[in-house]
């Protein structure tokens, strides 16, 4: 009989059959201020300033034939970049609109004229922005559920190759 410890291993062994990966985070971006996801197992470069769009589209895969693991990793990817892309445009706009404001002042004018006038932007932003934000929001929800729709599909994939080669032990 094997020790337990042993068994463990063993048993661990036949769950987990394929190399793990590990994903690293990398340095914010200094206009998305977003920390991007550096995935070991990708299948391009998934800097989200490096590719803007992959390839190929998630539309090619068909319904029956599709390899669940190939599509989540690119749809990964452009949810990554889709998310990099609105915030380094919305920073960019938003710092353009700051200095600006800023810009409009006087230059010995107190610092409670500067408070005042970041505080009237801040809130005039946020209340132009808003129709902008809630449809990103919309967007980011449903690319969100496809993600995790395609993460179940991969899992259940690999359970399903497990179960298979467990039959014939």
């Amino acid at each position: 009989m094997l020790p337990r410890t042993s068994l463990a291993r063993a048993y661990k062994r036949l769950i987990h059959t394929s190399r793990p990966s590990f994903n690293f985070i990398g340095l914010p971006d200094s206009t998305s201020n977003l920390r991007p996801i550096i995935y070991t197992t990708a299948i391009s470069s998934s800097s989200p300033s490096e590719s803007k769009q992959h390839p190929y589209s998630l539309r090619e895969f068909s319904d029956d034939t599709v390899d669940h693991e190939l599509q989540w990793k690119l749809h990964r990817e452009q949810l990554d970049a889709f998310n990099h892309a609105y915030w380094a445009e919305s920073n960019t706009r938003f710092e353009a609109a700051k200095s600006s404001v800023l810009a409009a002042l006087p230059p010995n004018a107190p610092t409670e004229a500067h408070e005042y006038a970041l505080s009237d932007f801040y809130k005039k932003w946020v209340v132009q922005e808003r129709a902008r934000q809630d449809e990103y929001a919309v967007v980011l929800r449903k690319r969100t559920f496809e993600d995790l729709s395609l993460s179940a599909k991969v899992e259940f994939q690999r359970a399903k190759k497990r179960l298979a080669s467990w039959r014939f032990l």
